[in-house]
């Protein structure tokens, strides 16, 4: 298999910052945290060893954001492979960035196995999917299925607003910006719904199971984040750092006690079931306000990436 090489021909200086990759990277691209940077020249260092075809690799969520926490954050990253790449490649580059998560510290090695509701929780909340692996065809197409590798059933479940805040707001780290690219169709108020009616969902199978399920809080500190920023972007039509989400939704609700506590917790964790209560109403006022004060449907489009 022919190893794919970035864009200009040029070899890649693995421990320059995301910016100085490619010729193709926005110039909007952030530099990242030495820890992240590390971890990304890892993995694109990785799939070439591997000879596999890659493409290009992209940042997305708190790391692309700016918001980036050095105790809670992970990585998610897009990695794009070249057209007619096997079944066998993508696996291979998902264990590839699985054991890389785990030597640079963004995926825990507790050794726990975990039990059939932490895992039906993690798939449903999309916590266990910081890495998706698609081939160039498959992101241009704009089908949330192909480029998040879902089943037919589980992308009829999937909102709108989850893949155009991630194409809005990803960053080319490595290779060929596909990004301008990638369709992304318009927001309507049914999407609005579509992801209360998941997260709600989710919350409440968290109360529901709380003895029975360990670190139930911060799956409840997911449910409530991916709310903020679904509901954010639904506003604003970007991405941004969970704080100044917050201070955005503080405003409009005239006060925020349980989303100051979410900021609490993700520096100094503890379990608390009453948190986990609180955030069911918060999500239910964050999405109904959503709905009712913003038109529809809303077109997306990505910031130029023009200099």
């Amino acid at each position: 298999m022919t190893d794919f090489a970035p864009v200009g021909g040029a070899t890649p200086h693995l421990q320059q910052t995301a910016r100085a990759t490619s010729s193709t990277t926005p110039a909007s691209a952030p530099r990242f945290p030495a820890r992240v940077q590390a971890y990304l020249d890892a993995v694109v260092a990785g799939c070439r060893a591997g000879r596999h075809p890659l493409v290009s690799v992209a940042v997305f969520g708190s790391a692309a954001r700016g918001g980036f926490s050095q105790q809670v954050s992970d990585v998610d990253l897009i990695v794009v492979l070249a057209d007619g790449a096997t079944d066998e490649a993508r696996a291979e580059v998902h264990r590839l960035v699985a054991r890389l998560e785990e030597a640079h510290g963004f995926r825990p090695r507790d050794g726990r196995r975990k039990s059939a509701l932490e895992k039906f929780i993690d798939r449903a909340a999309g916590n266990a999917l910081s890495c998706f692996v698609c081939t160039a065809g498959d992101l241009l197409s704009g089908s949330v299925a192909r480029v998040l590798g879902l089943r037919p059933h589980e992308a009829l479940l999937v909102d709108r607003i989850v893949f155009a805040s991630i194409i809005a707001s990803a960053v080319t780290a490595w290779g060929e910006d596909l990004l301008p690219r990638v369709p992304v169709p318009p927001i309507r108020r049914l999407d609005v719904y579509k992801a209360l009616l998941g997260l709600h969902g989710q919350l409440v199978l968290i109360n529901a199971s709380y003895a029975l399920l360990p670190g139930a809080t911060r799956h409840a500190m997911a449910a409530l984040k991916h709310s903020l920023h679904n509901c954010f972007f639904v506003y604003e039509m970007r991405a941004e750092t969970l704080e100044h989400e917050v201070a955005f939704f503080r405003a409009r609700l005239g006060g925020g006690d349980v989303l100051d506590e979410l900021l609490s917790l993700r520096g100094h964790y503890r379990d608390d079931r009453g948190f986990v209560l609180r955030c069911i109403p918060t999500v239910l006022r964050l999405h109904r306000m959503t709905a009712r004060e913003n038109r529809f449907p809303r077109a997306v489009t990505r910031p130029s990436t023009e200099p």
